[in-house]
């Protein structure tokens, strides 16, 4: 078993309806949600999850990143350069995840087949906008199949709903696994919520539930893909005692 920790890193911001990662929770309500990807280590491999969103230029939803959330100033405030990174993760393909795959040159990215495939040609053409091509097919992938073992203490199990592609990321702590959820869970309110909370956008209702439920089968703590929340600590498990915002806690119905 691996002993990871997960570092969140804050890269950016989004101003949209809070529908937009809870669907049909309170409609017209803008409120701001970060940017995050993720730096894990144990001490040896070095690995990213996610790559942020592409520089604000106008082209997305309200969008703003300070020098200081420059994904390679993020990790560097962590003692580590982006060409250090051996392996990217991606949850799936949106602009706001995969903005930055150019700074780890030396890295392997890893994606679903069925995540790239509907980038080149998106069933929905409603969600066509949500992938940037001209960043995100320059990538050299590693094509995933279905639930896959990364490298000890990290491995991917598909989660469609959000997208077809959709893949969360088991990591091995010393505390347990940990679920980088992606956009399948963007606010533990989502999850916190019975039934849980789906994002606004969605390509199938059903495969998000199923999806949902295979992550809170695995029992490990939650850490959705744009709540602030997640910043309480600067890494995970937290050193400090005290209880987490936590998925795996009891719902309620609101």
């Amino acid at each position: 078993m691996g002993n990871f920790t997960i570092y969140p890193l804050h890269v950016g911001d989004l101003n949209r309806q809070k529908s937009n990662l809870a669907y049909m929770r309170e409609p017209g309500v803008k409120i701001d949600f970060p940017l995050i990807c993720w730096y894990l280590t144990d001490g040896t491999h070095k690995v990213m999850v996610d790559t942020g969103g592409t520089p604000p230029d106008h082209r997305w939803q309200p969008h703003t990143r300070t020098p200081e959330q420059e994904p390679s100033r993020a990790l560097e405030r962590l003692g580590v350069h982006p060409e250090e990174i051996t392996d990217v993760i991606m949850t799936h393909l949106h602009w706001d995840h995969a903005g930055n795959n150019h700074l780890f040159p030396n890295a392997r990215f890893h994606v679903q087949r069925t995540e790239l495939e509907e980038a080149r040609n998106p069933p929905v053409k409603l969600f066509a906008g949500s992938y940037d091509k001209e960043v995100i097919l320059q990538t050299d992938y590693t094509i995933l199949d279905g639930d896959s073992q990364i490298m000890e203490g990290i491995r991917v199990i598909t989660t469609p709903g959000h997208s077809l592609g959709s893949q969360s990321v088991v990591v091995d702590t010393r505390e347990g696994p940990y679920i980088l959820a992606g956009d399948l869970i963007g606010l533990y309110e989502c999850c916190e919520h019975d039934p849980m909370l789906v994002n606004g956008i969605h390509i199938d209702l059903r495969e998000y539930y199923q999806s949902l439920e295979k992550v809170m089968a695995i029992g490990g703590k939650i850490l959705p893909g744009h709540d602030y929340k997640v910043f309480q600590h600067p890494a995970y498990p937290p050193e400090s005692e005290g209880k987490d915002s936590d998925c795996s806690g009891g719902k309620t119905n609101r």
